[in-house]
C-alpha cells in the first residue's frame, strides 16, 4: 500500500482542503461544526455518507446520541441498532485503529489488520448490508478530552484513493486548529434578556460610545446611562463594559 507521507499533492488537493476549512470557519461551538462538517464532507469529497459522532472521551463517541449522518439510506431506522448492538464494536473504537488515527488522525478499514471477531461482524453484518464498501475516517481535537471523528462512506470501494486519504490528513490538521477552540454548547444570547432600550444601550457600548455619547445619541441624561449600564451589567453577568462590548459584538456587528 502507497504510503500517505509519499504521496504529492495537486493544486485540486489543496482547494478541496480550502472548501471544507471555508465551511466551517465561522463556526463557533461544536454543535454548530457537527452539523456542518458533514455536509461538507459530502460535498468536497467523492463519498455516498458522511457521519460526525462527538464525544468527552474518545470511546464515548460511539454512543453518541446526536450523531448527525447526511448522504444515509435510513440512518435514523438504523441509529437505534447501531447504539444498541454495534457501537462497541464500531472499527473504529478497535485499539489498532485508535493508535493509527490519534498518529495520523486518518484511517481506512484496508488499514486494519486482524480485526476482532465483534469488529469484523460490525463491518460484514452492519456495514456490509448498507451497501458500504469505501470506510474511512478522521480524527479531531475538540476542546479539553473531547473528541470527534468524521466518518467517509461510499458503495464503491475505490471511492477514495490514496491521495484522497492524503488530502484527508492535511484537512484533518488544520480543522482541528479550529476545533481545539470551539465551545461546547451554543453561547446564551446576552440581549434576550434585556429590555428593547438596555439593548439600545448595550448595542452601543458594544460600539465605543462613552455614557457621554450615548446619552447625546439616545436624548438621556449621562446619570440615566450609567444606571442603565449598571443594570445591563447585572442582568448579563458581564464583570466589565469591555467584556460587555466583546460579548454583544460575537452576536453580530455594533449598532452603527
Amino acid at each position: 500500500m502507497t504510503e500517505l507521507s509519499d504521496v504529492s499533492l495537486r493544486a485540486t488537493d489543496y482547494r478541496r482542503v480550502f472548501a471544507v476549512l471555508d465551511r466551517c470557519a465561522d463556526v463557533r461551538t461544536v454543535p454548530e461544526f457537527r452539523a456542518r462538517i458533514a455536509a461538507a464532507m459530502t460535498d468536497v469529497f467523492p463519498v455516498q455518507v458522511a457521519t460526525c459522532f462527538v464525544g468527552d472521551s474518545y470511546d464515548s463517541q460511539f454512543t453518541d446520541p446526536d450523531a448527525t449522518l447526511v448522504g444515509g439510506f435510513g440512518w435514523d431506522r438504523k441509529r437505534p441498532v447501531y447504539q444498541e448492538k454495534w457501537a462497541r464494536h464500531d472499527v473504529f473504537a478497535t485499539p489498532e485503529a485508535r493508535r493509527r488515527l490519534e498518529q495520523t488522525r486518518v484511517v481506512s478499514l484496508d488499514d486494519l489488520q486482524d480485526l476482532p471477531a465483534e469488529s469484523a461482524a460490525y463491518v460484514r453484518d452492519y456495514l456490509g448490508a448498507w451497501g458500504m464498501r469505501s470506510v474511512n475516517a478522521m480524527h479531531l481535537d475538540l476542546p479539553g478530552q473531547a473528541r470527534a471523528l468524521v466518518g467517509l462512506f461510499d458503495c464503491d470501494d475505490n471511492a477514495l484513493g490514496a491521495r484522497d486519504l492524503a488530502t484527508l490528513r492535511l484537512l484533518a490538521r488544520h480543522l482541528s486548529a479550529l476545533t481545539r477552540n470551539l465551545e461546547a454548547a451554543p453561547r446564551r444570547d446576552l440581549l434576550a434578556a434585556l429590555t428593547e432600550r438596555q439593548r439600545d444601550v448595550a448595542r452601543l457600548v458594544a460600539d465605543g460610545l462613552s455614557n457621554a455619547a450615548i446619552a447625546r445619541r439616545l436624548t438621556l441624561t449621562e446619570d440615566t446611562v450609567k444606571k442603565y449600564v449598571s443594570r445591563i451589567l447585572a442582568a448579563t453577568g458581564c464583570a466589565s463594559r469591555t467584556q460587555l462590548a466583546l460579548e454583544v459584538q460575537s452576536f453580530g456587528p455594533p449598532a452603527t
